[in-house]
């Protein structure tokens, strides 16, 4: 785990220098609470993540991108195989969305400056009260009209393989029935974790049809973890086939 921080890091860093030069990536005086300042964050972190996909060489291949809403707010539901997951979220996502984020997400270096200054949610999963606010909190920015994308596998999986969908960030969308977006990623884990050195990839986005909640019976939200799971895991196979 420390090797792989340290080598992501000087990564990350040397491309943060570059672009310095180009004068792309400063946050100036901007602040999450104000919408377009939020929105002027988000686009700084998209420059930055084509860049650095870029800078990999992989290969990326995107299904369903007419998916995408062009207004919010949803709730985005994706795998997480790399830390790479959320570079490429941020590429192609067309309206800024904040990102639920393990605590441990506080020590990347620039990401967790990104994260601080767009307005992003850290879960401590060791803290039952703290994960409790963290969803409380997500639910108060969704009612305010922020999109949240949030990884329910609840840590990296390096593989292709889907691990069970934990069910508590769904109270995100129960509890305020917007969208849900399921996406699929694959072969993210094999841009840098796998070998860990930088691989060029060929990496796959499939993007599911949106999951209206406001429809559901209270049964049917009850059993939304497990509805949405299954749409991923299809979508998964989409990729595989």
């Amino acid at each position: 785990m420390f090797e792989t921080t340290r080598v992501i890091k000087d990564f990350v860093v040397a491309e943060i220098m570059e672009g310095r030069k180009r004068k792309e990536y400063s946050f100036g005086n901007t602040r999450y609470g104000e919408k377009e300042s939020r929105r002027q964050v988000f686009e700084m972190g998209q420059k930055f993540a084509r860049n650095l996909v870029k800078s990999t060489g992989m290969t990326l291949e995107v299904l369903g991108k007419e998916n995408l809403p062009k207004e919010g707010p949803v709730l985005y539901v994706a795998t997480h195989k790399s830390v790479f997951d959320i570079v490429i979220l941020v590429t192609l996502l067309e309206e800024p969305a904040i990102f639920i984020g393990k605590k441990e997400v506080a020590s990347m270096p620039f990401v967790n400056k990104w994260f601080d200054a767009l307005g992003c949610i850290y879960v401590d999963r060791e803290d039952m009260r703290q994960a409790l606010k963290s969803i409380m909190d997500g639910i108060k920015e969704i009612k305010n009209g922020q999109s949240i994308v949030l990884f329910p596998e609840g840590t990296r999986n390096m593989s292709n393989d889907l691990k069970p969908f934990k069910e508590g960030g769904f109270k995100l969308a129960t509890k305020t029935q917007v969208p849900v977006i399921p996406i699929a990623l694959s072969n993210t884990y094999k841009v840098f974790e796998e070998k860990k050195r930088i691989q060029r990839t060929k990496v796959t986005v499939n993007i599911g049809e949106p999951i209206i909640t406001k429809d559901l019976s209270k049964e049917e939200l009850a059993n939304l973890p497990r509805l949405v799971e299954d749409r991923v895991r299809a979508l998964m196979m989409e990729i595989s086939s």
